[in-house]
């Protein structure tokens, strides 16, 4: 066990284990092939017996009642999503937990995930981007305003980590700065060469930090501030080692109306998270969207979802009914934000919904 807190941090990377497969190919070819093909399809025959079994039981069990229908609906859900596909910059994302838990500015203890198949996407840092005509203390003296983790983070030495780096501007706590039908005239935000490359360090040095895993960048950039966000993400991606995943959090209406993650180059984020919960307005909309049963559109946004532990709609993602709402989650990284302190008996609650 150790303790983990800004600057120090005292846990270190466990050694990678690494696993060899060794196959045995026969020389005679064309017997081969017909002996594969043969087994494949008798696979995928007890395959479909089983999916099948298994769905005649669940209806079964969740006329008999949804205690019964819980436990079984996880584990199919779970069965199905093992063999998912990556997309191409995800592929990064492959080795992390399904389930992260957000420790957000505050004092922390998740030592109880040590035995747990979850992980901890911790806030490592804030960034505030001054606007260049904005007014700043005469003793600001610099192009950013970092503000390290103040607060203690204790994690078992196995726990997975994603280091977290919010980005704050003045841009984005204006009315309908998110909106593009609100703000089509706006003209884009104009920061400096300079604070671009000191945020690009600021975020990429979190990545050194012992036993993280990957870079998640969390800004609720303004329309005017996408072209800056955009440039910034190029360059992260660059600078970071490339067996880092670099993933970031999403307005829900990036994810469903507003294409404009699609227009980043290729490879450039790993995930884009959305964010379902304190949506304000938007709330209902995205939940008569989600109830449909559909899928993001935007490809980013499709293998991850944020919820957290006190708004209806992330309850209904976390709970048993096996309805519309719920298979929206089926396949996808968890990520669950908590208003107080992490304590052991409620993430014992997400875990016994989300694994089976």
């Amino acid at each position: 066990m150790c303790r983990l807190a800004q600057p120090v941090f005292c846990c270190t990377r466990p050694p990678p284990w690494r696993f060899a497969k060794h196959f045995i190919i026969s020389r005679r070819i064309p017997a081969y092939g017909v002996l594969r093909e043969a087994k494949v399809a008798h696979a995928a025959k007890i395959r479909g017996g089983v999916v099948g079994i298994l769905f005649v039981c669940l209806l079964l069990g969740y006329v008999a009642g949804p205690h019964f229908a819980r436990p079984l609906w996880r584990r199919f859900r779970h069965w199905q999503g093992s063999e998912r596909p990556h997309t191409p910059s995800g592929r990064r994302m492959g080795s992390l937990p399904d389930l992260f838990f957000w420790a957000w500015e505050r004092p922390e203890d998740l030592r109880f995930l040590e035995t747990k198949n979850a992980g901890v996407a911790f806030l490592a840092k804030t960034i505030y981007i001054p606007a260049p005509n904005e007014d700043l203390p005469k003793d600001a003296g610099s192009s950013l305003h970092i503000r390290p983790r103040l607060q203690p983070l204790r994690v078992a030495p196995t726990t997975p980590l994603i280091a977290v780096v919010r980005i704050e501007t003045r841009a984005g706590r204006q009315p309908g700065a998110y909106f593009f039908a609100a703000t089509r005239s706006s003209s884009p935000a104009h920061y400096t060469a300079q604070q671009q490359e000191r945020a690009v360090a600021e975020i990429a040095n979190v990545a050194n930090l012992p036993n993280v895993r990957a870079v998640q960048i969390d800004f609720d950039a303004a329309v005017s501030e996408r072209a800056f966000y955009s440039a910034l993400l190029s360059d992260v991606r660059e600078k970071l080692p490339s067996s880092i995943p670099l993933s970031i959090t999403a307005l829900a209406s990036w994810c469903i109306g507003d294409p404009w993650l699609e227009q980043l180059p290729t490879g450039t984020i790993d995930e884009a998270v959305p964010m379902l919960f304190r949506m304000g307005p938007d709330a209902a909309n995205v939940a008569k969207f989600l109830s449909a049963g559909t899928d993001f559109p935007v490809r980013a946004c499709q293998a991850s979802l944020g919820v957290t532990t006190d708004e209806p709609l992330s309850r209904a993602m976390l709970g048993a009914a096996p309805n519309q709402a719920i298979r929206a989650t089926c396949n996808k990284r968890i990520y669950i934000f908590a208003p107080r302190a992490w304590t052991q008996p409620a993430a014992d609650a997400v875990l016994q919904e989300w694994q089976p």
